[in-house]
C-alpha cells in the first residue's frame, strides 16, 4: 500500500476501547486484506464517523497509511448496508460475530484477500435476509477454510490413500486434517456419504453459484461439530462468539 490517504469498501471486525476516547478498529478491506487502525476522539465525536464503528454493516473508511507505523489513522467513514437484523438477533448476531472473528483469526494483516472480502460479504448479507443462518455458516466456514489455505481432507484417507466411496467407512479427524477410514483409526466423526459429496461440492464451486446450495439439517447436525473442533484446532484456541452460540444453545434447550 502506498504512503498517504486512501478510502475504501470495508467491514469492521473488532474494535478495542484505547484510552479515554479513542478506538482500535481492525477492518477488512478487498485491495489490502485486513488492516488495524486508530480512531481518535471516535467515542465522544460521532460527527466523522457516526454508527460505522459500532454497527454490522459495509462501509467506507478513509485512512492515513505511513509504513513505518502499525496502525492507520481512520479520518472519516460513511455506512454504505447496515445489517440491522443481525442485530435484533443473538442468534444471528452470535453467527456474525462468528464469521467476523474467523476473518479476523485466519488473515494476516495488509494481505489482499478479494475472495474472502466478498466471501464475508455474502454471508453476512444472505444471514441478514435470514437466509438459512446455519446452512450460511456452513458454507462459510468451509470456504474460508479453502481460502485460507487450510481445507479439510476430504479425498480419501490420510493414512492410506484409501479414496472415500470404495465401499469403507470413513470418519473425519481434526488432528488427521480430515478423512480417516476406520479401518485405519477407529472414532472420530461419524460423516455420511451425502455430507462428504456436499462439503466436497461447496469447497470447489463458483463463488456465484454458492446461493444455489442447499444443505440438509441432518449433514449440518452430524458435520459441525468437526468444522468447529478443526478450526480451533488450526487456531490453538477458542472462540468467543463460538462459546457465545453454546450459552445461546443450552438456554434453549432449558426452556
Amino acid at each position: 500500500m502506498k504512503r498517504g490517504r486512501h478510502r475504501f469498501q470495508s467491514v469492521i471486525l473488532n474494535r478495542t476501547i484505547y484510552g479515554e476516547a479513542d478506538l482500535i478498529v481492525v477492518f477488512f478491506t478487498r485491495e489490502h486484506g485486513k488492516i488495524r487502525g486508530l480512531a481518535k476522539h471516535a467515542r465522544k465525536s460521532r460527527k466523522r464517523f457516526g454508527s460505522v464503528l459500532t454497527s454490522f454493516g459495509l462501509a467506507e473508511l478513509s485512512f492515513t497509511y505511513h509504513p513505518n507505523r502499525d496502525l492507520v489513522i481512520l479520518e472519516e467513514g460513511d455506512l454504505i448496508r447496515s445489517y440491522d437484523h443481525l442485530a435484533r438477533d443473538p442468534g444471528l448476531m452470535g453467527l456474525a460475530g462468528l464469521a467476523l472473528e474467523l476473518v479476523d483469526a485466519f488473515c494476516p494483516p495488509l494481505d489482499p484477500a478479494p475472495g474472502v472480502f466478498d466471501l464475508l460479504v455474502w454471508c453476512l448479507e444472505r444471514m441478514d435476509r435470514d437466509r438459512r443462518s446455519q446452512e450460511t455458516m456452513f458454507i462459510f466456514q468451509i470456504r474460508l477454510l479453502g481460502l485460507a489455505g487450510f481445507a479439510p481432507n476430504l479425498a480419501g484417507c490420510g493414512l492410506c490413500g484409501r479414496r472415500s466411496g470404495e465401499g469403507t467407512e470413513f470418519d473425519l479427524k481434526p488432528e488427521a486434517h480430515g478423512l480417516v477410514c476406520r479401518a485405519c483409526s477407529p472414532g472420530g466423526f461419524p460423516v455420511s456419504p451425502g455430507a462428504l459429496k456436499i462439503m466436497t461440492l461447496i469447497q470447489g464451486l463458483d463463488p456465484d453459484k454458492l446461493d444455489r446450495v442447499r444443505v440438509d439439517s441432518k449433514i449440518l447436525v452430524q458435520t459441525g461439530p468437526f468444522l468447529m473442533t478443526f478450526i480451533r484446532r488450526l487456531l490453538g484456541r477458542d472462540l468467543r462468539s463460538a462459546r457465545f452460540l453454546e450459552q445461546i444453545a443450552k438456554k434453549a434447550k432449558t426452556v
